[in-house]
């Protein structure tokens, strides 16, 4: 029986020490290593996440001189008088309402009201705009028409309402020819904007 005994002995101490060896072995990897690779996974995460935002801003910094090209190119266009000038939207649309009521004025029709409308953005650039609301036969309203798109400062014709007027009775009607009868017209014109402020 000793001799059982002592034979086991070496398997049992074997064993306790290759059990105290593999619990041993286990903290170390769960105090020590395992939260060391958690924090280098987070680490790394937060290194592609830097990255990502790195190469955002190389991209944006690449279209730097495209930027620059565009902003020399709009003054380029508004020292010619492409574009309607003014510091603000609203000294924008002001001087986009006395160009409507000039050109009006000049194709002879008669306005009957310019109203401010909504700003709208079109590929980057603000548009301030104006419903004009003018009565006058066919050929006044067709100069006016040729004239809101036909000179610089650049204007854009978004909508054009045309309603005839009905005929009074009479002789006056009878003799007038259509070419001479009036036209209800409303034109929602729109021009560019170099404003400081946001629209």
């Amino acid at each position: 029986m000793n001799l059982r005994f002592s034979m086991r002995a070496p398997l049992a101490r074997r064993a306790v020490f290759l059990s105290v060896n593999i619990l041993a072995a286990a903290c170390v990897y769960f105090l020590v290593v395992d939260p060391v690779r958690r924090w280098m996974e987070g680490r790394a995460e937060d290194i592609a996440g830097r990255r990502m935002t790195l190469s955002r801003y190389e991209a944006v910094s690449a279209q730097e001189r495209a930027v620059q090209d565009f902003a020399k190119q709009v003054a380029d266009s508004n020292a010619r008088g492409e574009l309607i000038a003014g510091a603000t939207s609203g000294i924008v649309n002001a001087n986009l309402q006395a160009r409507l009521k000039s050109l009006a004025e000049a194709a002879k029709v008669t306005v009957r009201s310019i109203q401010m409308l909504p700003i709208k953005t079109l590929r980057g650039a603000a548009l301030v705009g104006a419903k004009l609301e003018v009565v006058a036969p066919v050929e006044p309203l067709h100069r006016l028409a040729r004239a809101l798109e036909g000179e610089p400062p650049l204007l854009l014709v978004t909508a054009a309402t045309l309603r005839g007027q009905p005929a009074f009775w009479g002789p006056v009607a009878a003799k007038s020819a259509p070419e001479e009868q009036n036209i209800d017209a409303q034109f929602e014109v729109y021009g560019g904007a170099l404003s400081k402020e946001t629209p």
